[in-house]
């Protein structure tokens, strides 16, 4: 029985030649004849045109852009000129250096970004091309720290991490200033500093700690500046003395020794800002 039935003229002059062929053959070819079809169709469709756009000038399937010297920049789909799926793009190197995945009919845009050596080092959502919500930044493959962004701002609370995972700071973010409380912790979930911001300046309470915990320094900041009274606690938390300042100046020295200053201002030494993380890229790559 033919394993091909031709309908029309023009379906005969195509493929009766084809299907003679194959009646021709015993079972084996035929398994074998059809096994290369089936390549040969795949290495055909697989050889889709790229860069194309439509009568309208928008553009439509698969794109792709490359270096100058010829590696690989990006590559990824557009319906109606819109990015849809997964894109990924590539450093000078050839390493990936992100992997996008865009949302239907959204601005949305769920991305993890790579170093040059195709690390992973963030993982976070894009709102058009702006940061939002959401981020966890790593360093090999441990996560350094997780922060929350609105349209490309730094908003709400961000967390930062040992190389074992174990929270070290966390502090109060607005509009991409630290707004609120800031803390700074030991390994050993030990509180070692406590500060407060308004606009991105220190102003209000701060508080510090000794590695076991005990208090050893409390007072108030104005606009980066201590102001009021400063308190100095021993070893035992018992208060040994106070500093009065007045917006950065020691007001007080006179009823204050000569190893009382100067212990103070070791103090001064330390009561420094919390390092800001280091985030590689801000936009989208």
């Amino acid at each position: 029985m033919p394993i091909c039935l031709p309908s029309t003229n023009s379906f005969n002059q195509l493929y009766f030649p084809i299907c003679t062929f194959v009646e021709r053959l015993n079972p084996m070819k035929i398994f074998i004849f059809l096994f290369m079809l089936c390549i040969y169709t795949n290495v055909t469709l697989s050889q889709e045109a790229v860069n194309k756009t439509d009568s309208k000038g928008l553009k439509q399937g698969k794109w792709v852009n490359k270096y100058p010297g010829g590696s690989l920049k990006y590559e990824g789909y557009f319906s109606q000129s819109k990015p849809v799926g997964e894109w990924k793009r590539y450093h000078e190197n050839g390493k990936t250096k992100a992997i996008m995945n865009y949302r239907p009919n959204s601005e949305r845009v769920f991305a993890s970004l790579f170093d040059e050596e195709g690390k992973l080092y963030a993982k976070g959502v894009f709102e058009g091309t702006l940061r939002d919500s959401t981020w966890n930044f790593y360093s090999g493959e441990l996560l350094v720290s997780v922060e929350n962004y609105h349209l490309g701002k730094k908003e709400g609370k961000a967390i930062g991490y040992d190389q074992n995972g174990k929270k070290i700071w966390e502090r109060e973010l607005k509009n991409d200033l630290p707004d609120g409380n800031e803390v700074q912790f030991d390994p050993s979930g030990i509180k070692r500093k406590e500060i407060f911001y308004k606009e991105g300046k220190k102003s209000g309470p701060a508080l510090f700690y000794d590695e076991n915990g005990v208090k050893t320094l409390e007072g108030s900041y104005l606009d980066d500046l201590s102001d009021g009274t400063w308190k100095v606690f021993g070893k035992d938390g018992k208060l040994q003395y106070q500093i009065k300042y007045d917006k950065g100046e020691i007001v007080n020295k006179g009823t204050m020794d000569t190893l009382q200053i100067n212990t103070f201002k070791q103090y001064d030494k330390i009561k420094g800002t919390i390092p800001e993380p280091k985030v590689k890229e801000s936009g989208m790559p």
